[in-house]
């Protein structure tokens, strides 16, 4: 068994410490900072008044970089990960640092991962690029460790690192053959801690006090992980090694050329999805009684429909954040053409381009996939709609609700849901959130449960009336989804509020005071470019947070 062959020789650099890695942060770490007055708020003026950087945490690769770096390295396509506990979700993500552990059960799976992934191996030969059976056996073979594990590693090895998989090699190639010596050696770098988490040291030549210039191979790393959520190719690691990611400019050109690969679309659509939070309509119920059309078939639909959406807008059309949030447009087959009224494809299968009635339907917001995964089982859900445009569009965090709460007075004929809200958010205790919530939902109430259009509930007419509070500057009255939605697109705390979700996503952390000059050049590039969502990536590459490391305590 090759399992048995590695699980001594996991392969580590000097100065990491393994047993810590794999046991994850230690309660209490200073992996960010949550609390109230550490965190920056969205509706306060930043300052810059030095450069400064927040703590750097130790990442864990997501189970969808994992997915990736192993296509990437073996051309694996089995997708392992789907077996693995899911990630741990903080917030609006999955690749929250601190929430990173590896349980038993996950260290496991990544060993048997890596046994099995190593076995799998279809070719060794056109794995290692030569032939290790011939009489320059030993060269090929150290080659070949050396490509590998600076792939895998996303840096060079260190003499120690290859001289004991050149061991290990040498001792099961003796025991068995040498197809199985290269097995071996591909299922310890897959076990590796240098390769499960994403270590960073930094060095010198940082301007920034308490903080250490990220290396070449870090910059790559992060460009790999960012734009890819992957590793580097050989392409960016040469860059490394030959100092060409020593300026911003060359960081820049390497950017825009990943985004071109095909990789980047998978990778951004990641964080799309979770910004949306698109999972929350993989466990959406409905009563069929009062939902029969929802089904899997449906369901799927919406997913796709918004997957893309946001890829025509961010690829296709112009990358504005403003039309993700605004555009008449959409992608239906003919589940979803019956939904929203609109001619579209006679099959399951088949996805057309619609355009849809302004007055009707405007971006993301109005798409079926968030009105259906924010809503309850037999009806609209003006808090959960609301809580989704306040936390996700305009970076306000509410507190949680307080215990006991009423349950919400029961379907009734004749009673709007905004009568009925009123009952249950009169306390005192619920008020509070209620005003930031409630009137951003009242406006989105023409949409029933699974996103169908309406003019009536419970046999009382719909008032799609709404208002906008505690906002920087879009308070105010407004009627209906469309019309929510055209404030959102103008409104500049929604436009400061994508980058500072794209910065929390790139640094697995929430942002802190000491990353105010970071968010303050990430939002005023992405000014700058008019809403591009496109230029934001590489503006992300620009900031002091990306190009500085510094220790978490």
């Amino acid at each position: 068994m090759l399992l048995g062959a590695c699980t001594g020789t996991i392969e580590s650099a000097d100065t990491w410490d393994q047993e810590a890695a794999l046991a994850g942060p230690k309660k209490g770490a200073d992996t960010h900072v949550d609390n109230p007055g550490g965190v920056l708020s969205i509706t306060s003026p930043l300052k810059c008044v030095a450069p400064a950087i927040g703590p750097m945490p130790m990442r864990r690769l997501t189970h969808a970089e994992y997915n990736n770096s192993v296509a990437d390295l073996l051309g694996d396509k089995t997708q392992p990960a789907r077996n693995f506990p899911i990630d741990t979700q903080v917030g609006l993500f999955d690749n929250t640092a601190d929430a990173q552990t590896v349980p038993v059960l996950l260290a496991d799976q990544y060993l048997d991962s890596a046994e099995t992934l190593a076995q799998a191996v279809p070719d060794v030969r056109a794995l290692v690029g030569c032939d290790p059976t011939g009489t320059s056996g030993a060269t090929c073979v150290r080659g070949f460790i050396d490509r590998f594990g600076r792939r895998a590693y996303r840096r060079p090895l260190v003499a120690a690192e290859s001289t004991r998989l050149l061991a290990l090699y040498t001792s099961t190639r003796t025991a068995s053959d040498e197809p199985t010596g290269i097995r071996a050696v591909v299922a310890a770098v897959l076990a590796s801690p240098n390769f499960l988490f994403r270590p960073e040291f930094g060095t010198t030549g940082s301007t920034i006090a308490g903080a250490k210039r990220a290396t070449p191979y870090e910059v790559a790393g992060r460009l790999g992980s960012l734009l890819w959520g992957s590793l580097p190719d050989d392409m960016l690691l040469d860059a490394a090694k030959n100092g060409q990611l020593a300026t911003r400019e060359q960081v820049a050109t390497q950017a825009r050329r990943m985004l071109m690969d095909p990789k980047a679309r998978a990778a951004i659509a990641t964080f799309y999805d979770q910004w949306l939070g698109l999972s929350a309509l993989d466990t959406a119920s409905k009563d069929a009684a009062i939902f029969p059309a929802f089904n899997d078939d449906l369901r799927n639909a919406m997913r796709e429909e918004t997957r893309r959406f946001v890829a025509n807008v961010i690829w296709d059309d112009d990358a504005k954040l403003s039309t993700l949030l605004t555009a008449a447009y959409s992608f239906v087959n003919a589940p979803l053409a019956q939904l929203y009224g609109v001619k579209g494809p006679s099959d399951t299968v088949s996805y057309t381009r619609v355009a849809l009635d302004p007055t009707e339907r405007a971006g993301v917001l109005t798409q079926a996939s968030m009105l259906t995964a924010f809503a309850r089982p037999d009806e609209s859900s003006p808090v959960k709609r609301g809580k989704w445009v306040r936390v996700r569009m305009l970076c306000q965090d509410l507190p949680d609700p307080p215990a006991n709460v009423p349950q919400l007075p029961p379907l009734a004929a004749n009673v709007s849901n905004r009568e009925r809200f009123a009952m249950h958010t009169g306390d005192p205790a619920c008020s509070g959130c209620h005003h930031l919530i409630d009137g951003l939902g009242f406006g989105l109430e023409r949409y029933d449960g699974i996103g169908k259009l309406r003019s009536m509930s419970q046999g009382v007419p719909i008032d799609s009336s709404g208002e906008v509070t505690d906002t920087v500057d879009i308070d105010g009255a407004y009627s209906g989804g469309p019309e929510l939605a055209a404030r959102l697109a103008k409104s500049t705390q929604v436009a400061d509020c994508a980058p500072t979700q794209w910065l929390r996503y790139a640094m697995g952390r929430r942002e802190t005071t000491d990353d105010a000059c970071s968010l303050m050049a990430l939002r005023d590039a992405f000014a700058a470019s008019n809403g591009n969502l496109r230029e934001l990536m590489v503006a992300l590459t620009q900031t002091d947070a990306f190009w500085n490391y510094r220790q978490s305590k």
